[in-house]
């Protein structure tokens, strides 16, 4: 009973938190701009001599790199809106524990962004379906894609939080630009042996060897990179775990200050 109490309440404490965003901007980024992503590439693609495979890689790419702008922005304007709001006492003195207001506050942003990443790729697949080609691409693939950049962004969830809350909304969309461009380097020769340790290369290297695999590349060349594949694989699953958990012992003895005050 009192599990299933528990529950209760923090299935409220999620819908509040949508409540609380339902006239922000956060709300309608996770909306409109996959709409306008997927519009503008349709279009182009609709008159472009790309290969099929060739266009879906452009598309995936592209939404990888734009990803972490993305995040610094919506993670910038969740801690400021937190902020407004009698500088972070909802997180920090409402008389629950601040893990759960913080666990709240993170799954309501990561459920954000699945919506978002699902709209961004579900999306563009219908789309090209209906109106550039009709491909044999399976429905699964998209669905992989969209769980490989939707679980690479949750280490940068938890990075943006934190330099929204302790510094400034600024220093989080700053971050963001600076690491969307470091991940278009690292999807180049640049990024060969060092990719694996750096958050905002993840979802454009794992998306672009999953599109490789997809599109049937011989397999000498997939036999290089499936060794990549697994061991960032495990890289990204211990850095996301610290990372979260560095969050957290951060936030238990966070006082509400920022670089700004």
């Amino acid at each position: 009973m009192g599990e299933l109490k528990q529950r209760r309440s923090g299935f409220k404490m999620l819908c509040a938190e949508f409540l609380k965003m339902r006239r922000t901007w956060i709300l309608w980024l996770h909306i409109i701009m996959p709409l306008a992503g997927i519009g503008v590439f349709l279009l182009y693609y609709r008159i472009s001599g790309w290969s099929s495979w060739g266009k879906i890689s452009g598309y995936v790419e592209v939404v990888s790199i734009v990803c972490p702008s993305l995040v610094g922005f919506v993670c910038g304007l969740a801690a400021d809106q937190e902020k407004q709001a009698g500088h972070f006492q909802n997180l920090l003195g409402d008389g629950r524990s601040r893990a759960v207001n913080l666990t709240v506050k993170l799954c309501s942003l990561l459920l954000w962004n699945l919506t978002a990443v699902l709209l961004t790729i579900g999306g563009f697949g219908a789309g090209y379906y209906l109106f550039v080609e009709k491909t044999a691409v399976p429905g699964m693939f998209y669905i992989i894609v969209t769980g490989m950049i939707w679980i690479s962004q949750i280490f940068t969830y938890c990075f943006h939080l934190f330099l929204g809350m302790r510094f400034s909304k600024g220093i989080s969309i700053g971050a963001g630009i600076v690491e969307s461009l470091l991940a278009a380097l690292l999807m180049t020769g640049l990024g060969e042996g060092i990719w694996q340790w750096i958050p905002c290369a993840w979802a454009g290297r794992f998306t672009g060897m999953y599109v490789k695999y997809a599109a049937g590349v011989d397999s000498e060349t997939w036999g290089l990179a499936e060794a990549q594949f697994k061991t960032g694989g495990i890289m990204m699953g211990v850095i996301t775990v610290a990372g979260i958990l560095l969050l957290y012992l951060w936030f238990h003895f966070y006082e509400g200050k920022r670089m700004e005050d």
